[in-house]
């Protein structure tokens, strides 16, 4: 487990914790679940996307009971392993 939280900081590991396309919660669910602690969905977002690991698809997720627009569903840019940023690391939340 530690080797995969190390992984997710600096590649695109989390396209094999993925379906083929996702939202951002459900994404961020999966880091949470591999990390051991709370993620911003906002920020892994920008994260991912400035890296170049993530993207939209034109595509939306389907609309819920709970209303609201639908989620904008991403994919991963590549589906096998790529180092996107060898000195970063997901940290927990200060606190």
């Amino acid at each position: 487990r530690d080797r995969l939280r190390a992984k997710l900081s600096y590649t695109n590991l989390g396209f094999a914790l993925a379906p083929e396309t996702f939202t951002i919660a459900q994404l961020r669910d999966s880091y949470a679940a591999a990390l051991g602690h709370p993620v911003s969905a906002t920020n892994l977002q920008r994260v991912l996307t400035r890296r170049g690991v993530i993207e939209p698809t034109p595509a939306a997720a389907r609309p819920t009971s709970a209303g609201g627009r639908p989620a904008t569903l991403y994919r991963y840019t590549a589906r096998r392993l790529v180092v996107t940023n060898p000195f970063a690391a997901f940290r927990p939340p200060a606190g």
